[in-house]
C-alpha cells in the first residue's frame, strides 16, 4: 500500500475546540506512487484491468461544464472514490468545453475543440475562479494531481482565447492557472498542479500553435513563484507510426530541436534545470508524462516494440514522474485517424472494450 502523506498545515488549537471540520482542512493529501506506470482511463468497470496491468497512477479528462449536471458529477464521484480504493494516484486533467452563454468562454459561438478559462471579463474571472474553487473543494482529498487545460502551445484546437498575440495569451493562461492553483492549494497544499504541452519544442505554426519553449519562458516570467509543474505529450512526430526512434527526425539531442519526444526527452529536463526555471524551494519542477501513445495500425508488434522503448526512456530519465499512456481502450473517433493506441480493441461504435492487444501483456511485464 502505497503511504498517504498526511501533513500538518496549520497548529492544532491548544484547547481543543477545533471543530472537526476545521480538523480535517488541516491536513494535506498526495497518494505517492509506488511506480510511474499509469494509464489513461475513465472506465470504473475496468479499475481490476489497469491494477492487473500494474498500473498505480491514472489520469482521466474533465470539462468544466459537467459542474452544471449534479448527477454527471456523483458519476464522476464513484469513479474518483473507486480509483483511490483502488490505491490509484489520481490525475484529473480539468478541461474548458464550449458551454454557450457561460462568460467562462471567451466567445460566444464554438469555433474550437476546447478553450481557454476566460480571464479577459471581470465576469470570465468570476466564473473561472468559482469552477476552480467548486472542484478544488469537492476532490480536495481525493486527487493528487491536477492539470490544468490541454496542450496550452496549441491556442488554435485545444486552448482558445481567440487572440493572435502571445503575450496576451500566455498572460491570460497564467491568470487562469494561478486561480485554479490557489484554490488547490487552499484546500490541499500537497497537491500538484501541472501546465500541458504538446511536442512541439521549438516549432511553431504560426496561427495554429506556438513552439512550447516560447510559451514556457513567458510562462515562467508570472509563475515562477509558484510550484508549477510540466504534463508533457512525447508522442512520436507522426502519431500514426509508433516507432518514435527511428521516424522522428525532428526530434534532435540538441537545445534547438524543433519537437521533444521520449527520443529526445532529455532536451526539456535539461532545460528545466537552468537556475532560472527551477521551483521556488530550489528543486527541479515537477514533470508528468501526462499522455502518450503507440498506435497499433502498423500491427501490435510495432506497437508493442515502440511502448518497450518508450517505458526504458521514461525510466532512464530522474525528473518523470508519471507514465500516463494513452489509452486503456482504443477510441473510434482516434481509430478513424490512425491513432489505434488503446490496449483493448474497442466495438468501433464506443470505447467499449473487446478483445486485448498483445500490448497489454508487454505492459503488464514493464516494472
Amino acid at each position: 500500500m502505497k503511504s498517504r502523506i498526511l501533513s500538518t498545515i496549520a497548529t492544532l488549537a491548544m484547547t481543543g475546540l477545533m471543530s472537526m471540520t476545521t480538523c480535517m482542512s488541516a491536513f494535506a493529501f498526495y497518494n505517492e506512487p509506488e511506480s510511474i506506470k499509469g494509464i489513461h482511463s475513465s472506465h470504473v468497470t475496468m479499475i481490476d484491468d489497469m491494477v492487473s496491468l500494474g498500473c498505480k497512477q491514472v489520469i482521466f479528462q474533465f470539462n468544466a461544464g459537467f459542474l452544471k449536471n449534479e448527477q454527471q458529477m456523483k458519476g464522476y464521484d464513484a469513479l474518483i472514490n473507486a480509483y483511490n480504493a483502488a490505491d490509484l494516484t489520481v490525475t484529473m486533467g480539468v478541461m474548458n468545453d464550449y458551454q454557450a452563454g457561460d462568460e467562462i468562454i471567451p466567445v460566444q459561438a464554438p469555433v474550437s475543440n476546447l478553450y481557454q478559462f476566460n480571464t479577459l471579463t471581470e465576469g470570465g474571472i468570476a466564473r473561472t475562479m468559482q469552477v476552480a474553487e467548486a472542484l478544488a473543494y469537492r476532490y480536495k482529498d481525493n486527487v493528487s494531481n491536477w492539470v490544468i487545460g490541454n496542450e496550452i502551445n496549441n491556442q488554435r484546437e485545444w486552448n482558445y482565447l481567440g487572440v493572435d498575440d502571445i503575450n496576451t495569451y500566455v498572460k491570460a493562461y497564467a491568470d487562469s492557472f494561478r486561480i485554479f492553483y490557489n484554490a488547490i492549494k487552499t484546500y490541499n497544499p500537497d497537491a500538484r498542479v501541472f501546465v500541458p504541452f504538446d511536442y512541439n519544442w521549438t516549432q511553431n505554426g504560426g496561427s495554429m500553435y506556438y513552439g512550447s519553449r516560447d510559451v514556457l519562458d513567458l510562462l515562467n516570467i508570472y509563475l515562477a513563484d509558484t510550484d508549477y509543474g510540466i504534463a508533457w505529450h512525447p508522442y512520436p512526430q507522426d502519431l500514426t507510426n509508433p516507432d518514435f526512434m527511428n521516424t522522428s527526425p525532428l526530434a534532435t539531442d540538441d537545445a534547438e530541436s524543433r519537437i521533444v519526444n521520449l527520443k529526445n526527452l532529455h532536451v526539456l529536463t535539461d532545460y528545466m534545470q537552468q537556475q532560472n526555471m527551477i521551483s521556488p524551494n530550489g528543486t527541479v519542477r515537477h514533470l508528468i508524462l501526462s499522455e502518450e501513445g503507440f498506435s497499433s495500425v502498423r500491427g501490435e508488434d510495432a506497437q508493442a516494440l515502440a511502448l518497450m522503448q518508450a517505458w526504458e526512456k521514461a525510466k532512464e530519465n530522474p525528473y518523470v514522474e508519471a507514465f500516463l499512456l494513452s489509452r486503456l481502450v482504443d477510441a473510434p473517433s482516434e481509430v478513424a485517424q490512425g491513432y489505434a493506441f488503446g490496449l483493448w480493441n474497442s466495438n468501433g461504435i464506443s470505447e467499449t472494450p473487446t478483445s486485448r492487444k498483445q500490448t497489454w501483456y508487454y505492459y503488464q511485464a514493464l516494472n
